[in-house]
């Protein structure tokens, strides 16, 4: 009767010591990072980045705390990172309505300083150049294509919410607004500080009320 016992209790101590080391090596082990959180730490360093050269897995890589490799086995390769961060961006092109109370000038004005404002010359130029570089790509330029669209679906909901009386077709504006918009890019680019992308929009805006 007594070996089967002490047979028992020695599996048990075994299970407990093992359970004990897992829950040890689970607690050391570093949590592996979502997709969605590489890309937010790479556009992070990407729009800090000052250096007008493209970038490569390998530049990209630390601030993302992986390795180039492990970047290889998640997107593919840098046009698979590309495509990944341009499907982020479409997705967080704003859909939702506006709530009662919202401002929809304040808004926008929100929307276009944050997607539109470059930090620095350098930034704009980078900005542009990636663009430029996208549109070679068939699927990166049919994703911009639908990113644009969603842009000026969004910009042309806010003018119409804002009831501007002389602009007769807010999607038509929409449209012409995120054109100038891009336009104020490449001024940027050259440092010309009145066409910063807000003074754009209430340069527009003024035309309308």
């Amino acid at each position: 009767m007594t070996k089967p016992q002490r047979r028992y209790g020695t599996a048990v101590r075994y299970r407990d010591k093992i359970s004990k080391l897992s829950f040890t090596n689970s607690m050391v082990r570093p949590r592996r990072l979502s997709d969605d959180e590489l890309l937010t730490r790479i556009v992070a360093f990407l729009e800090q980045r000052s250096e007008l050269t493209p970038w490569s897995l390998s530049d990209v890589a630390p601030s993302a705390g992986i390795g180039p490799a492990g970047l290889i086995k998640r997107f593919g390769s840098k046009a698979g990172l590309q495509r990944a961060l341009t499907q982020r961006w479409i997705e967080l092109v704003p859909r939702e309505p506006l709530a009662d109370g919202d401002d929809p000038a304040a808004i926008l004005a929100a929307y276009v300083g944050r997607e539109f404002g470059a930090n620095s010359t350098a930034g704009a130029v980078y900005a542009l150049s990636e663009a430029m570089s996208d549109l070679q790509d068939p699927a990166l330029a049919a994703l911009l294509a639908t990113g644009w669209t969603l842009q000026a679906q969004r910009i042309a909901y806010l003018l119409e919410s804002m009831n501007l009386p002389r602009l007769n077709d807010p999607a038509a504006g929409g449209t012409m607004l995120l054109d100038a918009l891009h336009g104020a890019l490449f001024r940027s680019a050259v440092d010309l500080d009145q066409t910063a992308p807000l003074l754009t929009l209430e340069r527009f805006l003024e035309m309308w009320r």
